[in-house]
């Protein structure tokens, strides 16, 4: 058979069962695969319609200009049948659509016309209908999301062939929500012909980024959307979304576009609701396009292009992390074990503590280090000075740093290794240099030559040609080939000698440098190093030192070199507190921990008492509201401005973490929804406050602010006798027998629980031991 046209090919498209995505003996999930018409996109079949519906009213003539808004496919689908058909197209569109589709449609012959892509879709509809009105004579406007013929397109067809191609035992229809038309038209057919199909359409959230999808709420709303013509609507997020996409093409070869991950996101919650009811089920859902027009986007981008970036001042760029073969190695250098309470450390600890968390929190494998430099010269001095022997010394500052370490919140899995302990590696390292040429001995010290390595100041950016030589270091001290060199190992001093603090080597009693001890501390603890967390005193030459010995001995280079900026007082001249004594003002590790991570550490974070109470009542607010969400509710219904306040709270998280932990940015979203969720305070459902409960502490699980030891039980884990006898309290206490109140309270302190009474409720804790 020859067909006339192209255009007698839209429609009919194939549906094919899934067979590996959600495998169940009598629950069937199946597809519409639109892209199967010949433009690519279901979109095909409006386009058709809407110039056929116009052609029939005597609006399009041949003269006219046909004109549309459109983010793709319909635009697309306009294009081919426009060049079918001998008319002229301008399409309007925002300059952030896709590249694919723009050049498809000029392809097609199409003129396009790009509107600011900060105003969305809805830019582009308010100049197309500026165009429409202010020039008649020359335009035609298709108006898709206003056009009985997008309702048609879907009724006349995509509905009735999944009724024909089914044989009307599917059980429900998913389509994800644009301009609305397909939902429209579908459930206009069902309704009228198999009333027994539940037709389910999903919706995004506000501020998602699942090109094609609209929500309602925030855009101009379809004149053809009816919510009332669906059976349900199912809001979905945008990585569900875009899972569901990756899903599709690597477990079901089906290449497909955003809008069909929503829908397969949505017919899987359907399906694990049957499965949950022991009903059967036919779910057929609607893949609208092929994911070959999402390539440009980070749909379909390598893993290692996904997640996490943070920015390395060896590029100036945000470097994603990825997954590296063997796992994320962190390491930071720790204070100076003469200054363990040096806040600018700690905020680098805090920070490295949180990068780590991140990468944990998305199945990354990840270890942590800080190191103790315990042989360097004021480890030393510090340790002579008390006259405690360099062991010892060494194993009460780490005593100190993990104890308090604890005390922030900082994981367990965090070590803080002392240098002491990697002597042999460090000497290897020497070892190693020396041999490829690297380094040299010179009156039994050893040196790093620096021009041997090219790539040497490229770190922090430094010409080495232009060095202002002595910056760091006394260059008196030294007897180098070149006063650029650095120190590997030093020759120790009568005093090392006097003390035994020295190592016994082939170049005679040494002891090794600041640089050599941590970069051999980092390889003993890590294996190797992915990300290095410095401060801005370590910016150079501290960090191409690391770089060259760890390059050049161990074959080791990061990822990504972070730099965080120290912390300074409000006031010049005042003295900046150290972590002992920030905490007392602070009044706990998690306050503490706030406002350490308070700015960006990529700013300087000012320290004044005011500012380190002002975030333990912002922790206090974090606190009350996860106590909110654990107070005793009723029903299963959840608000639609709670679920929409819990994605934003989410994405925005998410957000914040991608972007080089930027949660200065976070911060002001995290405690507006504590405010709502404090304002609902003992109202909130049972289903609301878990979603709460849950959104919380998964922001705490990376960010640490809540006090576990300060939570009350959860009323849902009340023992019942403790819940029998605040029944009776509060009956006593409405009765105003004020002593049996208290007789009760004490009866709860025997059950080894402490009563506090609050507004929104009685609260329960265990009593401290």
């Amino acid at each position: 058979m020859i067909h006339p046209t192209i255009l007698s090919l839209i429609g009919a498209t194939p549906i094919v069962y899934l067979n590996r995505v959600f495998p169940h003996p009598c629950i069937r999930l199946a597809t519409k695969l639109e892209a199967q018409n010949v433009g690519g996109s279901i979109k095909d079949r409006v386009a058709l319609a809407m110039i056929e519906a116009a052609e029939a009213s005597g609006e399009l003539t041949p003269d006219k200009i046909v004109i549309e808004a459109t983010s793709g496919n319909t635009g697309v689908g306009l294009a081919m049948v426009c060049a079918v058909k001998g008319y002229k197209l301008t399409l309007l569109m925002p300059d952030s659509a896709s590249e694919e589709r723009k050049r498809i449609m000029r392809a097609f012959g199409a003129e396009l016309r790009l509107t600011p892509g900060r105003l969305g879709t809805d830019g582009a509809i308010e100049e197309a209908y500026r165009l429409a009105r202010e020039e008649p004579q020359t335009y035609v406007l298709m108006d898709q999301f206003n056009n009985p013929a997008s309702i048609a397109a879907h009724y006349m067809g995509t509905g009735r062939e999944i009724i024909e191609q089914t044989q009307g035992r599917a059980t429900h229809v998913v389509a994800s929500l644009g301009t609305s038309g397909t939902a429209m038209g579908i459930a206009r057919r069902m309704k009228e012909s198999a009333p027994g199909i539940k037709v389910v359409a999903v919706e995004p959230y506000a501020g998602h980024k699942i090109q094609g999808l609209k929500n309602m709420q925030e855009s101009y709303p379809p004149g053809i959307y009816d919510k009332r013509a669906v059976d349900r609507i199912i809001h979905v997020e945008d990585e569900e979304a875009f899972s569901c996409s990756r899903r599709l093409a690597r477990e079901e070869g089906i290449l497909s576009g955003m809008s069909a991950g929503a829908a397969l996101a949505g017919a899987l919650r359907i399906a694990r609701e049957l499965d949950e009811a022991g009903e059967e089920g036919l779910i057929v859902f609607i893949c609208p396009d092929t994911g070959e027009r999402y390539l440009s986007t980070t749909l379909f981008s390598p893993q290692d292009r996904h997640g996490l970036g943070v920015r390395s001042v060896a590029t100036g760029c945000l470097e994603c992390l990825g997954t590296p073969a063997g796992g994320h190695a962190l390491f930071t250098p720790g204070p100076s074990l003469d200054d363990l309470g040096e806040l600018d450390a700690w905020r680098r600890v805090v920070w490295l503590d949180v990068l780590g968390k991140a990468l944990k929190e998305r199945g990354e494998s990840v270890r942590m280090a800080v190191g103790l430099a315990d042989m360097d010269d004021r480890a030393l001095a510090a340790a002579r000075q008390v006259k405690t022997g360099l062991a010892a010394f060494g194993a009460r500052a780490q005593e100190f740093m993990v104890a308090h370490a604890r005390a922030l919140g900082v994981a367990d899995a965090v070590l803080f290794p002392l240098a002491g302990a990697s002597q042999e590696r460090a000497l290897g390292l020497a070892r190693k240099l020396l041999a490829k040429g690297q380094a040299y001995e010179k009156l039994r010290s050893v040196y790093f030559d620096v021009t041997r390595d090219k790539c040497y100041g490229q770190i922090s950016s430094v010409d080495t040609a232009g060095m202002n030589l002595g910056y760091t270091v006394d260059l008196a001290d030294y007897v180098k080939d070149n006063p650029a060199d650095f120190t590997l190992l030093k020759r120790a001093t009568l005093q090392d000698l006097k003390l035994g603090e020295v190592l016994e080597t082939e170049w005679g009693k040494v002891r090794p440098s600041w640089f050599l001890q941590l970069a051999a501390t980092a390889l003993d603890a890590l294996g190797t190093v992915t990300v290095m967390f410095a401060g801005e005193s370590h910016r150079f030459p501290h960090l191409d030192n690391f770089s060259a010995i760890w390059s050049a001995g161990a074959g080791v280079r990061p990822m990504a070199w972070m730099v965080a900026q120290p912390v300074t007082p409000r006031d010049q001249g005042e003295a900046i507190p150290s972590l002992p004594e920030a905490l007392a003002m602070a009044g706990s590790g998690p306050a503490l921990r706030l406002w350490l991570l308070s700015a960006s550490y990529l700013k300087s974070l000012a320290c004044s008492p005011e500012s380190l109470v002002m975030w333990a009542k912002n922790q206090n607010r974090l606190q009350d509201a996860y106590v909110s969400a654990s107070l005793g509710g009723t029903g299963e219904s959840v608000a639609a401005e709670l679920e929409q306040g819990i994605y934003d709270l989410k994405t925005a998280f998410a957000s914040a973490l991608d972007d080089n932990l930027d949660l200065a940015h976070f911060w002001p979203v995290l405690f507006a929804f504590a405010k709502s969720v404090n304002a609902r305070a003992g109202k909130l459902s049972v289903a609301e406050a878990a979603l709460v409960a849950e959104q919380l502490l998964a922001c705490d699980r990376v960010l640490g602010f809540l006090d576990h030891a300060r939570l009350p039980l959860p009323v849902r884990d009340w023992p019942k006798e403790a819940a029998e006898l605040i029944r009776r309290r509060e009956e006593a206490r409405k009765a105003k027998d004020y002593v049996l109140a208290d007789s009760l309270r004490a009866e709860l302190a025997v059950t080894g629980l402490r009563l506090e009474d609050h507004c929104a409720g009685a609260r329960l804790f265990p009593l401290e031991k």
